[in-house]
């Protein structure tokens, strides 16, 4: 025979406890009545958002948003009534001492017995502490890159102007013509040399107006296929096109020549024998992605996480090769790549060649 359970029927809290847990809850809460009028207002969101609950009680919710978003917040208020569903949103909030807080929102319908939306509850909470760590992080990452990008600067200029000084040198003690004809011809190279470094450089940093020159991406990849074609085949080289049709996407022609072309000189290096190169374009979902792939050696994967880092380069002078390259190359092309809003992901095999893929968002207007 089971014993007798003597202990006493649990019972539901009293209202008085509901109404404590939500004045006294640590994070900010507000809640809305189906007309979107504020019934519940704790002291987490008066301390917060920095107005007594007695000020805000019986207004409507969108006068506690700055007055820049409350089109969209009636917009989330309505979906998240229809849909039934949770929405959320981040704002920055002015506040008394004027540096602002940013809240992250999140909405959600509070249904009646039949289901229906009786109102709205809203959880705030303040990321501002996040964010603002988030932004030294970024800027400590800049900092590094910083860093790291002048000492490449200072190494090459100083190899390129190391060797000037001595040739120089040697052409004025031995007045030999024919030395100082070799020291002007070696000035000439490592300005021009330099001036390669400064321009990629450039190319890396830009963050302005190229937007006069847009074009088609499809057409871009047909003029610049057009534009090597004839001198990759002198080098046994041959280009395979693959191109379906995608939405016109607009990009920076002269930037994305560019690409292409630091892409190509890659290949060039990694195919010294010839080689084929195969360009694609197609769509993938809500994005038109143009790979961009050879039959060379590859890259092995102790290099491959470095390949968009300025300055790395397993070729030219410092790495045991016959002529300058400051690894420059790569890296201008990712600057590029994002700067136009796109990315870029590489693949590669040793033996096996490599594959760059770039894609690009398609607009709302080009994907109707």
């Amino acid at each position: 025979m089971m014993p007798q359970d003597n202990s006493p029927n649990p019972t539901a809290p009293p209202g008085d406890f509901y109404r404590h847990l939500c004045q006294r809850a640590a994070v900010a809460m507000v809640a809305t009545d189906a007309s979107f009028r504020i019934v519940c207002w704790n002291d987490a969101a008066a301390e917060l958002l920095e107005a007594a609950a007695a000020e805000m009680l019986g207004k409507p919710v969108e006068t506690a948003v700055p007055v820049n978003r409350r089109k969209l917040f009636k917009r989330l208020l309505q979906r998240t009534t229809q849909r039934g569903s949770t929405s959320e949103f981040e704002v920055r909030l002015p506040t008394s001492t004027g540096e602002g807080r940013y809240l992250l929102v999140v909405l959600s319908p509070i249904p009646d017995p039949d289901g229906k939306s009786q109102g709205i509850a809203a959880w705030i909470v303040d990321e501002t502490n996040r964010k603002r760590l988030a932004e030294r992080l970024a800027q400590a990452e800049k900092m590094a890159s910083l860093g790291t990008l002048a000492g490449g600067v200072a190494h090459h200029f100083n190899n390129i102007m190391g060797g000037v000084a001595t040739s120089a040198d040697f052409a004025l003690t031995s007045g030999d013509a024919a030395a100082m004809r070799r020291a002007l011809h070696m000035t000439v190279d490592a300005a021009s040399r330099t001036a390669k470094i400064i321009q990629s450089l450039l190319s890396f940093a830009e963050r302005d107006a190229h937007r006069a020159d847009l074009a088609d991406l499809t057409e871009v990849v047909l003029t610049f296929v057009h534009l090597v074609e004839r001198p990759l085949a002198e080098r046994n080289i041959r280009v395979q096109l693959e191109l379906r049709p995608v939405p016109i996407t607009a990009v920076e022609a002269n930037r994305m020549h560019q690409v292409l072309g630091n892409l190509l000189t890659n290949s060039e290096e990694a195919m010294p024998n010839g080689g084929t190169v195969i360009l694609s374009l197609d769509r993938k979902g809500k994005e038109v992605v143009l790979t961009f792939q050879d039959t060379g050696c590859g890259i092995s994967p102790d290099h491959l996480p470095l390949v968009f880092e300025p300055f790395f380069t397993t070729k030219g002078l410092l790495s045991g090769g016959d002529r300058a390259n400051p690894g420059l190359g790569l890296s201008v092309v990712h600057g590029i790549v994002t700067e136009m809003g796109g990315r870029i992901e590489v693949e590669s095999k040793l033996g096996e060649g490599t594959r760059f893929a770039i894609s690009f968002p398609i607009a709302e207007s080009a994907a109707t």
